[in-house]
């Protein structure tokens, strides 16, 4: 009897185990199960099915891997093999932790379904040393994980491979490198702000989001870990801060929900993570910015309009913010008077 739940790749490996041993696919699904429990979860369920082939003296014919287009990659998939253009490619950041040195590139790829982050750890990022940004590049045997803020991304392992193909892709630029002030379109106010808009503006901060200021995270797979700075994946580490604030702000021409990260966040504080984690410890994330006299105060802010994927409105990633200088303030509008 056909499973209807069983995907097709696994149906079409027990379809060559039935037709080459006579045995019956329930048969086989139990063996697989049994297969499964005996490692324990160190083997996937396609690897069990390898298994039992070759204990039947099988050699199974794995089936034409097919390329995925980026929308359809979801987390935790252990075979990936996508055709993308490469959007951007940052540069290496070296990190430590209790295991020794690393490092990591991360790379932007696009299809005309949308884009992703690639990430290469270590000594796989040499295999991929020579692409450049616009080429275009067929990967085989990635795999996917849920990382941070819950996006897909996707790995490139030991086990992957890269090669250059000739192929056009008129890609989707969803998810790009910051570009400079000089090429966008610049905004003095928040009254109809649109994406991609840079916003430089004189704004107060009316509310905060109760949500942790400090995070830690893996500097690995920059995962969240526990409060023993354990990862699930890379063991026992040693925590990178990450700072984050959700707020609500208005110029007096309109509101808008802003999102200040790390260095921002620093800047509106005028201190640093560490002194930050010990003072928000027993504090909601309002409580203590009116506390600081954050709340309710004009500053004067920067930053690019961007889509939130997840509410589909707008919100604006603030990368500078600073104190207001009145003075300074009051000579510019009376130089604007004078004009």
């Amino acid at each position: 009897m056909e499973n209807k739940n069983t995907p097709d790749k696994e149906k079409e490996l027990i379809g060559q185990i039935v037709k080459k041993t006579g045995l019956a696919e329930e048969d086989i699904q139990k063996r697989i199960d049994e297969k499964e429990k005996e490692f324990n979860g160190l083997v996937s369920r396609e690897g069990a099915i390898y298994i039992i082939g070759k204990e039947a003296g099988i050699n199974i014919e794995k089936p034409k891997s097919e390329s995925l287009k980026i929308k359809n990659i979801a987390p935790n998939m252990r075979q990936v093999n996508i055709v993308a253009k490469v959007i951007y490619i940052s540069p290496i950041r070296e990190f430590t932790t209790s295991k020794g040195d690393g490092k990591v590139k991360n790379i932007t790829l696009g299809d005309e379904t949308g884009t992703i982050t690639m990430s290469v750890w270590n000594d796989d990022i040499e295999k991929i040393k020579d692409i450049t940004e616009e080429e275009v590049i067929q990967l085989k045997n990635c795999y996917s994980k849920n990382g941070y803020m819950d996006k897909t991304e996707i790995v490139f392992s030991s086990r992957s491979d890269m090669e250059k193909i000739d192929e056009n892709i008129e890609a989707i630029k969803t998810e790009t490198k910051s570009v400079s002030v000089s090429n966008k379109h610049t905004v003095n106010s928040l009254h109809s702000v649109k994406e991609s808009d840079f916003v430089k503006i004189q704004a107060c901060l009316i509310s905060a989001f109760e949500k942790k200021i400090v995070h830690n995270l893996c500097p690995e797979c920059r995962k969240k870990i526990d409060e023993k700075s354990n990862c699930l994946v890379h063991g026992k580490v040693k925590p990178e801060k990450f700072l984050i604030i959700s707020a609500t702000i208005d110029d007096g021409y309109g509101t808008i929900d802003a999102v200040l990260f790390n260095n921002a966040v620093e800047s509106l504080l005028q201190k640093k993570a560490e002194e930050i984690e010990d003072e928000t410890k027993e504090m909601t994330t309002t409580n203590y910015l009116l506390n600081r006299d954050i709340l309710g105060k004009d500053f004067m802010i920067e930053g690019i309009i961007k889509k939130n994927k997840f509410t589909d409105s707008e919100e604006l990633h603030i990368q500078v913010v600073n104190e207001l200088n009145i003075g300074s303030s009051i000579k510019e509008k009376t130089k604007e008077l004078e004009i």
